[in-house]
């Protein structure tokens, strides 16, 4: 097949963590199974992506080697986690043939591919342990076309740093279309390129829970059995895992949490959190669809709530500027849910069995998906 009909995405796909690796797919599948598109995700991870993954830290001082010290703990549980999360980027993903770690080995990309895509996930985001010019196309030759679907900036406007500010906009400026997930995003984008932004929801949106059950092998039986409280996000604090105990002592059901490292830094054996003993993409969807109550502080933690219609809730923590910090508030809002944003004293007076109805919101997540595949459409058509 001749350059002329490939595309290549190039995301977090290599990140261990479930919302990234799951974007990557959700986007990969609707190219190729609703548009016929030839996409390969471009194996790409740089340096700090591989730290910020790694089983240990590099010491620099007590604090690490206490983090350290900590997760050597759970060291096997972390050991399996990273082993599910390469196993499912080898099953599901199709890869660029060649792995790449730098902007100058991505050049080599243009004689390969006509289409470059960026996102979704926060690609934009300039303060991430892994960020990098190559989410923004800067390996990319004019002569080839350049496209972000719904990237996020994770709340770090780099317009707004005049020393940053011409740099990424004449990056952003090459772009042929561009869509962001959140409000402010769309705004920050806007004022600075003067171009029409696209508003598109996260990937993993654009599969229902039936398509996402077809595409991921999550099994037919739950993982935990019984009645359970599932926590799901990449953190957790003093403040939520004393809230989480508080929840699992009235309702008598045990609360689960997915990331080991957290688990022994926080040490949340106190507070008689869980730690689950299967990991990756498809041990989370089984997590998810089984779980009688979630809560979250994450983006794709509400997105799979919404997907698979639980009865979840977003904890607000406080520490985020909502000015700013549109995320969840932004995705919420799409979908007619923002009753379940609550912060912890709100939480702990609410009726917590009382799941949404999913009527309304299954409406406008219809038509955003409707834009969302418009926007794909002529991406592909382009």
């Amino acid at each position: 097949m001749s350059r002329n009909d490939k595309t290549a995405t190039i995301t977090f796909h290599n990140s261990y963590n479930c919302g990234s690796m799951l974007q990557a797919l959700a986007l990969q599948r609707v190219l190729i199974d609703k548009y016929g598109a030839d996409n390969d995700i471009l194996d790409f991870s740089n340096q700090g992506q591989k730290e910020m993954y790694s089983t240990f830290w590099k010491v620099t001082g007590l604090k690490s080697f206490i983090k350290n010290a900590l997760w050597a703990t759970v060291y096997n549980r972390i050991q399996q986690q990273a082993a599910a999360y390469e196993a499912f980027e080898h099953k599901y993903f199709r890869l660029s043939q060649d792995g790449y770690t730098s902007n100058k080995e991505l050049t080599a990309t243009n004689s390969k591919y006509r289409k470059f895509i960026t996102g979704s996930d926060q690609v934009w985001n300039i303060h991430c342990m892994d960020a990098d010019d190559a989410y923004y196309l800067n390996f990319v030759s004019d002569s080839n076309k350049r496209y972000a679907y719904a990237v996020s900036f994770g709340a770090n406007n780099p317009f707004a740093d005049n020393s940053l500010k011409d740099h990424y906009l004449d990056l952003v400026k090459k772009f042929n279309k561009i869509s962001v997930r959140e409000q402010n995003a769309r705004k920050w984008v806007s004022a600075a390129t003067g171009r029409e932004v696209s508003l598109c929801v996260d990937p993993t949106m654009l599969l229902s829970q039936e398509e996402w059950e077809k595409t991921v092998q999550l099994g037919s039986s739950p993982i935990i059995q019984g009645d359970y409280i599932f926590y799901y996000c990449f953190s957790i604090s003093q403040e939520i895992a004393s809230f989480l105990h508080q929840v699992s002592k009235k309702t008598g059901m045990p609360v689960y949490f997915f990331e080991p490292k957290e688990w022994a830094l926080r040490c949340c054996w106190k507070n008689k959190i869980r730690l689950v003993k299967k990991y990756g993409p498809e041990a989370f969807l089984n997590y998810m669809k089984y779980a009688k109550i979630v809560f979250t502080t994450s983006f794709h933690g509400t997105a799979f709530s919404t997907i698979f219609h639980k009865n979840f809730w977003y904890i607000d923590s406080g520490h985020n500027d909502l000015s700013k910090d549109d995320r969840a508030v932004s995705f919420l809002t799409q979908l007619q849910l923002t009753d379940r944003y609550k912060t912890i004293p709100s939480l702990l007076r609410a009726d917590l069995s009382i799941a949404p109805d999913y009527a309304q919101p299954d409406q406008a997540l219809a038509q955003l998906r409707e834009e969302a595949f418009e926007y794909i459409e002529g991406i592909v058509n382009d």
